[in-house]
């Protein structure tokens, strides 16, 4: 409510930094524990894929390459992220481009390297089907093999990686609200000491919205942030990419694209047998990129 963007940016920074040491250093002081029990990670994986496939008769080889789709469609979404978008819009000088995408390929190898192997080392430890919430394996195992104080520092590092999303998301929705609904659109001339008490008040009202959202669902993280991820993803990431490459989608095509993606979204979602076959983020975003290239090229003619 106070620090605005300069704020965000720093905070996301030392948040960052937690969520690397965690996904790092715990993923290498779990093998190290499997190690000194007698347990080899690879061979206990094999083990319960082995236990999986009997499970499943054999029919996990389309489950594995839909789960791979599913799990490579995050990076599609990314493009259509608003939180995110405002960081590319934040640089102030290009060759800072090339900079940002150094950092981000070296934070991303590490981070997800270190958060797969965070997982295998659970299920070589605890076996599959031992904690009926997957997300309770990360401060299940801190608190497990290391002493305490290191444990609650990282998985501080859990909540540091929800809130590096939340502050953003809440500065863009208090953004978008007054700077380009009230300001823009509705045309209300105001001064600068009012856009900014009414900017904090959207954001705080923002924040209680959310709170009583989130303290009565009953979805698991994961699928909340999936589901909006997709929705975000597939309405705008199909526009931004195809607008930076293919000159020529048309206005009709850019509204057909999110119409799209934002429908096909909640349908796919809401109907669990189409979405247990492939995530909706990957379907989505392509019925999304077909929409837009139809419908321009019909407009154009």
């Amino acid at each position: 409510m106070l620090g605005g963007f300069l704020a965000v940016a720093i905070t996301d920074f030392i948040q960052g930094l937690l969520m690397v040491g965690a996904l790092v250093v715990l993923p290498i002081v779990a093998i190290v524990e499997l190690n000194s029990r007698g347990i080899s990670l690879f061979s206990a994986i094999g083990e319960e894929s082995a236990n999986l496939s009997s499970l499943t008769g054999g029919a996990e080889g389309m489950a594995a390459v839909a789960l791979i789709i599913g799990g490579l469609s995050w990076g599609l979404g990314y493009m259509g992220q608003p939180h995110l978008l405002t960081r590319f819009m934040s640089i102030n000088d290009p060759e800072n481009i090339r900079i940002g995408r150094k950092i981000a390929i070296w934070w991303a190898i590490p981070a997800f390297s270190g958060a797969i192997l965070l997982g295998l080392a659970g299920m070589a430890m605890y076996g599959h089907g031992y904690f009926s919430d997957p997300e309770q394996v990360m401060p299940f195992m801190a608190n497990s093999i290391l002493p305490s104080w290191i444990a609650g520092v990282f998985i501080s590092a859990a909540i540091a990686a929800m809130m590096s999303t939340a502050d953003s998301q809440l500065l863009v929705v208090s953004s978008t609200i007054i700077e380009d609904i009230y300001h823009k659109i509705l045309s209300r001339e105001v001064t600068q000491k009012k856009l900014l008490l009414m900017s904090r008040l959207s954001t705080l009202f923002t924040g209680v919205a959310a709170f009583l959202i989130a303290i009565t669902s009953q979805e698991l993280i994961f699928a909340l942030v999936s589901y909006a991820w997709s929705g975000l993803g597939a309405s705008f990431g199909p526009i931004i990419l195809l607008r930076l490459k293919w000159k020529k989608m048309t206005a009709n095509g850019a509204l057909a694209g999110m119409l799209t993606g934002f429908l096909t979204t909640i349908i796919w979602h809401d109907i669990d047998y189409l979405n247990a076959i492939i995530s909706a983020r990957f379907v989505s975003f392509i019925a999304a990129f077909i929409a837009i290239i139809i419908v321009s090229r019909l407009s154009r003619n």
